[in-house]
């Protein structure tokens, strides 16, 4: 099963009713994203989470990986061009097939739907959550995007994903993805009639702040 991401796991359930599924920012690993479930779990929840790997690795970097390149071509990608573009789209592509892939194997082991999952995804991780959103033809649970953007803004034809509760945070300090990422992703979710939470963090940088720890535990308390 190569399609298979491989990752840590966390829950204290051993029938879990909820699947929270974690993925890293760029350069990182699912490894050291796990602690994060700590931070969120409620044991009433009964969650079990998992936290994957980025199928790619980074050239001459070792510490972590990425869920699509952001040189492509060598060329950084807000500098892309129509060759480059394609070559972007076409790692996510690759990605997002993984990831489902990867959450319908642990979804089917659990015996649970995917209106029993949250996709949750740091910085990179996050505009993969949006993608994978909007990539599934059955609705997810909720989504959740910490400092993340949404990638290419097109109009949303995927009734499922307007029938998903969105979580979107960022911090107005952030000098990685600036806050205006926030702005125009919460333009975006409003003008396309989205279910969704958009919380700007005061004094927070490119992180998850115990602010955004509290918000998101709300929201899952909601709509999960």
């Amino acid at each position: 099963m190569s399609d298979l991401l491989t990752g840590p796991s966390y829950s204290l359930h051993s029938k879990p009713k909820k699947l929270i599924v974690m993925l890293h920012g760029y350069g990182d690993t699912a490894e050291n994203f796990l602690y994060i479930a700590n931070q969120l779990d409620e044991e009433e929840w009964g969650a079990q989470y998992i936290s994957l790997n980025a199928p790619e690795t980074i050239p001459n970097y070792s510490m972590g990986n990425q869920w699509f390149d952001i040189y492509p071509n060598g060329i950084y990608i807000s500098d892309a061009g129509p060759n480059e573009l394609a070559i972007i789209r076409q790692g996510v592509k690759k990605a997002i097939e993984k990831i489902e892939f990867t959450i319908k194997y642990h979804l089917n082991h659990l015996r649970l739907a995917l209106k029993d999952c949250l996709v949750m995804g740091f910085s990179q991780g996050g505009m993969m959550t949006f993608e994978l959103g909007n990539s599934c033809q059955e609705r997810l649970g909720a989504l959740a995007i910490l400092s993340g953007r949404i990638m290419e803004q097109t109009n949303i034809n995927n009734v499922s994903l307007k029938q998903t509760p969105i979580f979107i945070s960022h911090g107005d300090q952030d000098d990685v993805l600036p806050v205006t990422n926030f702005y125009q992703s919460k333009t975006y979710l409003q003008n396309n009639n989205c279910i969704f939470e958009a919380h700007e963090l005061k004094d927070d940088t490119h992180t998850i702040s115990p602010k955004a720890i509290n918000l998101l535990q709300e929201f899952i308390k909601k709509y999960l």
